[in-house]
């Protein structure tokens, strides 16, 4: 601390010199030297510049008429010469002052550094509509519980943003992006599914940002089925074998499903089939399927890539081929034909990024185990993707990052701070399905009765549904139409609804006379 004070009360000293002796020497030279001195030669002698002694006359006294300020102007030099040291922030860890070594204000390297560490961040990104709460929750608890730093910019329908997705969102530092639908353009848009949907709102995003060069690198992720058990950032992206300074930038993709090909799947080559035609899926019939759910990689490339995704779905004629996951045919013809820059497959073999539904990450090594480990070497994976499809796994999230997993919690659609208010005009069975392949209306995500009956609240023509995993399986049957075990799954019906007409009261296949809404 006294290192630090001496240069400041040298400072302080000078400045008190810097004023006191101009008032000194002027008023002395005024008042003695150029008594006699025409007012013209003063002039000249204040306006000659003041780091030489100006050439010419002597006063009346045959003394130096010039007012010499040469040392002055040395005095301010070396106080500047100071003043710029101490507050530099560019400046070296010392400083030499008249030929002593002063440490630098340790303060305002830090600030500079903490400056410069927000301004250089990574980003997690990805849209959430109609996500159910305890899904939002255990993606953006799990994220920061190992990427605190993290940027988590997440696109939400505006009817999706209650009080719940706000606590989620504000306790968790997610940015919630509001969207709506019906203002989305070009207006084919707005009958997409969320997956093809969040294409444009990205790249639309990230290139606000591209200027600003805010983001170091960028994961795409599907928000419903993901959650984080390292973070994605050091343990893919910069991994041990690509964290050497100057590492070629890189855009990570991640096999799915390996069993088959694109050629081999009904799905994924549907996919490209119908968007791209009969000879590229020809083309591409041997090469193996990309998901296009998790993908990471540095700022530009993510960049590249996004605008690209968004410029292929967002053309008029796809607008014929667009449906539910057929983003992922977009995807796998992208990084197949070599368009995306930088682009690396990685098998799920050796993956930090578990694709559940390729069946090839080891999922828990004892009962009670629920950490998914890398098939290779038994190395905890940094990102799960589609844990849904274990719903063991599936409850284990839950219970972690948003306190519900008990099995009556979700008979009854319970919820912490909440109780089963969402489903009182339901009658709610668990571990049944009464509407097996019957009735069918649409599919929501949910992992709560609760989710399943704000979702058939919101459809006229709902009377049911089955909650099975993660989805809703919405149902116009207003009566039981099955009755199939199924353990760990969930079906209701709200009977008529009113203007239905018909008895409200009905009874179901196991003779159980029940309650629907008034």
């Amino acid at each position: 601390a006294a290192e630090r004070s001496a240069p400041r009360r040298l400072t302080l000293v000078l400045g008190l010199a810097l004023m006191i002796v101009p008032y000194v020497v002027v008023t002395y030279h005024y008042t003695h030297a150029l008594a006699s001195t025409p007012h013209d030669a003063a002039d000249a002698a204040l306006l000659a510049p003041a780091q030489r002694a100006p050439e010419g006359g002597t006063d009346a006294e045959g003394g130096d008429s010039t007012l010499d300020l040469a040392g002055y102007w040395a005095a301010i030099h070396e106080a500047r010469q100071l003043l710029d040291a101490l507050n530099s922030s560019s400046s070296s860890q010392s400083v030499s002052v008249s030929g002593a070594a002063t440490p630098v204000d340790d303060r305002i390297a830090a600030r500079k550094k903490k400056k410069k560490s927000m301004a250089s961040r990574d980003l997690v990104i990805g849209l959430a509509k109609e996500v159910p709460v305890t899904n939002l929750a255990v993606f953006a608890a799990s994220l920061r519980r190992h990427a605190t730093q993290a940027a988590c910019v997440l696109f939400v329908d505006r009817p999706s943003i209650d009080d719940d997705l706000r606590a989620v969102a504000t306790q968790h530092a997610v940015d919630v992006q509001p969207y709506d639908v019906d203002a989305l353009e070009p207006a084919h848009l707005r009958k997409y599914h969320p997956s093809t949907l969040r294409w444009p709102l990205i790249a639309s995003y990230l290139e606000k940002h591209h200027h600003e060069a805010q983001y170091e690198a960028v994961l795409f992720a599907d928000v419903r089925d993901t959650a984080f058990q390292s973070d994605p950032f050091v343990n893919v992206l910069r991994g041990p074998s690509s964290a050497q300074p100057g590492r070629t930038p890189v855009f990570l993709t991640f096999h799915g499903v390996e069993s088959r090909t694109i050629g081999q799947c009904g799905w994924n080559g549907g996919w490209v089939k119908d968007c791209f035609g009969a000879a590229k899926l020809q083309q591409l019939s041997s090469k193996p399927i990309l998901c296009s759910g998790v993908s990471i990689a540095d700022f530009d490339l993510a960049l590249k890539y996004a605008r690209q995704m968004a410029a292929v779905v967002a053309h008029a004629e796809f607008a014929s081929c667009e449906r539910n996951g057929v983003d992922q045919g977009v995807h796998n013809v992208l990084v197949h034909d070599g368009r995306v820059d930088g682009a690396v497959t990685v098998p799920q073999k050796r993956a930090m990024v578990a694709n559940l539904q390729a069946k090839v990450a080891k999922v828990g090594a004892a009962r009670d185990d629920f950490v998914v480990r890398r098939a290779s070497d038994g190395t905890p994976v940094a990102v799960v993707h589609q844990y849904d499809r274990f719903p063991e796994l599936a409850k284990h999230y839950y219970k972690e990052y948003y306190g519900q997993g008990s099995d009556e919690g979700a008979a009854a659609g319970q919820r912490p701070g909440g109780g089963s208010a969402a489903c009182a005009a339901y009658e709610v069975r668990a571990g049944v399905d009464l509407f097996k392949a019957k009735c069918d209306l649409s599919v929501a995500s949910g992992t709560a009765t609760a989710d399943c009956c704000k979702a058939c609240d919101r459809l006229t023509n709902c009377r049911g549904w089955t909650l099975a995993g993660s989805l809703c399986y919405l149902k116009t049957c207003a009566e039981p139409a099955t009755n199939i075990r199924m353990p760990g799954a969930s079906s209701a019906s709200s009977g008529p609804k009113a203007g239905d007409g018909g008895d409200a009261e009905w009874r179901d296949l196991l003779g159980v006379v029940v309650v629907g809404a008034p």
